[in-house]
């Protein structure tokens, strides 16, 4: 059973203000939980059905509140609510930028699903950086967690100043630009310490 409190506090956590204030966010979908679950993030409360806690057996420190269908319909971002969600503790970010790879940068990409499919192609092409500018969508919103199906427990994504941050670095390491007007990718050989920018998406870079 869930209580009008937690109702309340879970909804809240759509919200990026709110997700500021109490320093957590919602995981919805059992491979996105699992994900979680085998990750370094730190859960703070798990609501699921009685088929999904006996289906995966959670380990007894996890705190595992048994709900109906209904009841999670009410606390979920979906339009058909998953058999589980999950409030996770959102982690220190990263204070130390690591340049001795390929990197992406986003400049502005307002779109969630757009920022959660790059975290997860970053992912699957092993990239573990996106530094984004202050203004990208908030990596917490439900709908950019919702995409990365995961991926986000293995791709950090730090916020920052990008410009003056790649104003810094420009001497030590290549920087690309994607624009529409540009040289074709395939004939440019990227550097393995570089960083790739990607601009917003109706204003560009």
């Amino acid at each position: 059973m869930i209580s009008k409190n937690q109702i309340k506090f879970v909804k809240s956590l759509q919200k990026k203000k709110f997700r500021l204030e109490s320093k957590c966010f919602v995981v919805e979908s059992s491979k996105n939980v699992n994900e979680i679950l085998n990750s370094n993030y730190k859960i703070q409360q798990i609501y699921a059905t009685k088929n999904w806690i006996e289906k995966y057996k959670i380990r007894d420190d996890i705190s595992i509140n048994q709900v109906n269908q209904n009841e999670l319909q009410r606390i979920s971002s979906l339009k058909t609510a998953s058999d589980v969600l999950a409030v996770v503790y959102i982690p220190l970010e990263k204070s130390d930028f690591d340049f001795s790879a390929i990197n992406i940068v986003l400049d502005d990409v307002k779109d969630p699903g757009n920022l959660g499919t790059i975290i997860r192609i970053c992912d699957w092409f092993g990239v573990k950086n996106i530094y984004c500018s202050q203004e990208t969508v908030d990596v917490y919103n439900p709908k950019v967690v919702q995409s990365t199906m995961g991926s986000i427990t293995r791709v950090d994504v730090i916020y920052t100043n990008i410009r003056r941050m790649i104003q810094e670095v420009a001497i030590n390491v290549e920087v690309y630009g994607a624009v529409m007007d540009g040289d074709d990718i395939n004939q440019i050989k990227v550097n393995k310490n570089s960083l790739i920018v990607f601009g917003n998406e109706s204003n560009g870079i």
